[in-house]
């Protein structure tokens, strides 16, 4: 079988989405089926390392200043994926990927124009599905915030109605409401709105192992000197470079914590701080690798971290800030007990280390660990690839 797989495809790196999509695709190529990505950028180049044929997909032009987003829908508008010029070009890509490699099913990951390539060349759709993409979904952090998709949504219909396709009302019918199959990547517990979705399936997790499960570099759990290791990944959020790099090591100096941190392709961080004895800076790490070696997690709330920590028992500290999927992320994770949901302002020396120490209180672990056999209890990577099987037979 025959399997084209269609990534987001922004300016940004887009590790998440495409990750996603490896780990299913890696499971299908085991059992002997053919996957191919229409991708570009860094997916491209990791689908690439993964030995997988690529093709090269249309991007957006580069999105303006920063504005509130409230959502995926809101995100895709900002992000110039629903300019009508843009769209036709990703649709023309897709077709002529479509008709080179002739696929028998498309899985998408938050593609806005792949349910309508899928409806035109007769193919079974399947996608993956997250809560801050459904149109019901409305954040708390943005309530009352207007949002004028008017533009983006009639633009759409025009290409709708040309294909004898149906319109749309929000941009964010098209994430995977009008998919086959429906996988997310969660348990019911985490995410209870999409249980009422048609054909929608949780798998628990996705998250590519030849990724998260690499080898971690030489010598870096014996700097830690046996003490307990807190894992910290902030990327690219409200919580600055130059805040955590003078904040770490000042919350853990002398104390029973050591902290690795990812510090990732950060466009500020030319070169680390001098080396310090409770903290230990690199580039990239293993997030599977890592979080199985630690007692605690530091991070901003990003969807595959906040499985990865769960999969190992870890309970967390998340600093989502204003981010609307990121912030959906950690009130999940604190309503089932195994995180604390924190505000930029505790991002303290003295207050990291208190919520720290908390971490370490049973009840956090327990939470954890009862979340860690829900998630695995999914099944993951095989349960998506017998869904994307089932999509074509059906």
């Amino acid at each position: 079988m025959r399997i084209l797989f269609l990534p987001l495809i922004t300016r940004g790196p887009a590790i998440g989405t495409v990750s996603r999509c490896l780990a299913v695709a890696e499971r299908l190529r085991k059992f002997g089926h053919e996957c191919s990505f229409l991708a570009s950028d860094s997916a491209a180049h990791h689908a690439a390392e993964a030995g997988f044929e690529v093709m090269e997909g249309a991007v957006p032009e580069s999105p303006g200043p920063l504005r509130p987003l409230c959502d995926l829908s809101d995100l895709a508008v900002f992000l110039k994926l629903t300019d009508e010029e843009f769209v036709r070009v990703s649709l023309k890509s897709e077709n002529q990927a479509v008709q080179r490699f002739r696929p028998d099913v498309l899985f998408s990951e938050f593609k806005l124009t792949a349910a309508i390539t899928a409806a035109g060349a007769g193919l079974p759709l399947v996608s993956t599905a997250c809560t801050p993409g459904d149109p019901r979904f409305v954040s708390p952090l943005f309530e009352k915030t207007p949002k004028d998709h008017a533009q983006a949504v009639a633009g759409f219909n025009r290409i709708l109605e040309e294909r004898d396709q149906e319109p749309i009302n929000d941009t964010a019918e098209l994430f995977f409401g009008r998919s086959d199959a429906k996988i997310a990547p969660t348990v019911p517990e985490l995410e209870p709105l999409l249980s009422d979705v048609p054909n929608l399936h949780y798998v628990g997790y996705l998250l590519n192992d030849r990724m998260e499960l690499a080898p971690l570099p030489e010598g870096l759990l014996g700097r830690c000197n046996g003490k307990f290791i807190v894992f910290v990944y902030l990327g690219q959020g409200e919580i600055s470079s130059s805040l955590y790099m003078r904040v770490l090591p000042e919350a853990f100096k002398n104390t029973e914590f050591h902290a690795i941190v990812s510090v990732g392709d950060h466009p500020e961080v030319a070169r680390f701080p001098k080396p310090e004895s409770n903290v230990t800076w690199v580039r990239f790490v293993p997030g599977r690798s890592i979080l199985r070696c630690s007692q605690a997690a530091i991070f901003h709330g990003g969807q595959n971290t906040a499985m990865a920590s769960l999969i190992h028992k870890i309970p967390s500290l998340v600093f989502p800030g204003n981010d609307f999927e990121r912030d959906f992320n950690a009130r999940s994770l604190a309503r089932v007990g195994a995180s604390m949901r924190l505000s930029t302002e505790d991002f303290q020396p003295d207050k990291l280390l208190s919520f720290t120490r908390k971490l370490l209180e049973p009840s956090f672990g327990l939470a954890a660990e009862t979340y860690s056999r829900k998630i695995l209890g999914q099944g993951g990577a095989r349960h998506a690839a017998d869904i994307v099987l089932s999509a074509v037979n059906t």
